[in-house]
């Protein structure tokens, strides 16, 4: 006979996530970030089927995205209005990224925010996410902004600041694609190395002598103004200043 105390004690037994109906699992891995979800991507057979579908597409950045209209972005840009969050995000490998950039004729390498023991290097030609869209939503036209804030007096005070715009034109018949991550990290590599030479230029330091850029003390940022442009910004502070 079953005791009643037997009855009461909840089951520890725990419920397989696979077991959940489809669009269950779908809505809790739509709680996860882009990392996470390329991690299962990649170990988990059993949801690769569902993480393939349209409906990660956007949370993916996948490179099938359409790039929104100028009026759709405009229409975005009025409903986000004022809210402190953006209506435009970064592609998280530039977010989570450092790079260093030695010679433009060279290529550029990337290496992961990890302890300097044990980063590790990769090729932007060789990384997985070149070819995904730089931003959700997607868009066909954005303003790279750098700036560089030297600390002066426990003040930050603007040194640098240079800007680049991209911009995938019409071409005959075919649609304009998205600005993938590749072309943004690109255009960040570019402002940079104008950097090192503004600072040859400046004080003669030779570019070696330089912090990795980004250096730890940076801030990216994407907004999506009421005309419907999208800017991103990158900020860098804590850059030493002799009076």
């Amino acid at each position: 006979m079953t005791s009643a105390r037997t009855l009461a004690t909840p089951s520890t037994q725990s419920f397989p996530f696979s077991r959940l109906p489809l669009e269950l699992q779908a809505q809790v891995l739509l709680h996860c970030d882009y990392f996470t979800l390329k991690r299962i991507q990649r170990v988990c057979k059993s949801f690769k089927t569902l993480l393939d579908g349209a409906m990660f597409d956007k949370a993916l950045f996948r490179p099938t995205l359409t790039p929104l209209s100028q009026d759709e972005l405009v229409a975005l840009a009025q409903e986000s209005g004022s809210s402190s969050d953006s209506a435009l995000s970064v592609h998280p490998a530039i977010q989570a990224s450092r790079w260093r950039v030695r010679d433009l004729a060279e290529g550029f390498l990337l290496y992961d925010d990890a302890p300097e023991e044990y980063v590790k290097y990769f090729r932007l030609n060789t990384l997985a996410a070149r070819n995904e869209s730089a931003t959700s939503p997607a868009v066909h036209g954005m303003k790279v902004v750098v700036r560089r804030y030297g600390a002066r007096d426990e003040e930050d005070v603007l040194i640098y600041e240079h800007s680049e715009a991209i911009e995938h034109g019409y071409s005959g018949a075919e649609v304009r694609g998205p600005i993938t991550m590749a072309e943004l990290a690109l255009t960040l590599f570019k402002l940079e190395f104008q950097w090192k030479a503004y600072v040859l230029d400046w004080d003669g330091n030779g570019i070696s002598s330089l912090l990795p850029f980004p250096n730890g003390f940076e801030e990216v940022s994407a907004e999506l103004l009421p005309d419907g442009s999208a800017v991103v910004t990158q900020e860098i502070f804590g850059y030493a200043m002799d009076d």
